[in-house]
């Protein structure tokens, strides 16, 4: 539960807006190539997991992009 709580702030600050795990991706600003890089390399760098960006782009809400993560 703490890790997700912990990617949550992640997102928020990469998404520049408050996120849930419940939020459709396609109802945030910005859901782009960029903020796509820069969940890649936040899993990258903090969780150690290599995802496909295309992997990301599929993703509909919030909670299946942590699931990525995790």
């Amino acid at each position: 539960m703490m890790k997700k709580n912990e990617i949550l702030k992640y997102l928020s600050d990469i998404f520049e807006t408050k996120v849930k795990d419940t939020d459709k991706v396609s109802k945030l600003p910005n859901f782009d190539s960029i903020i796509i890089l820069q969940i890649m390399n936040l899993a990258k760098t903090i969780y150690k997991k290599n995802i496909d960006a295309q992997r990301i782009a599929n993703c509909k809400k919030i909670s299946e992009i942590i699931d990525l993560i995790i």
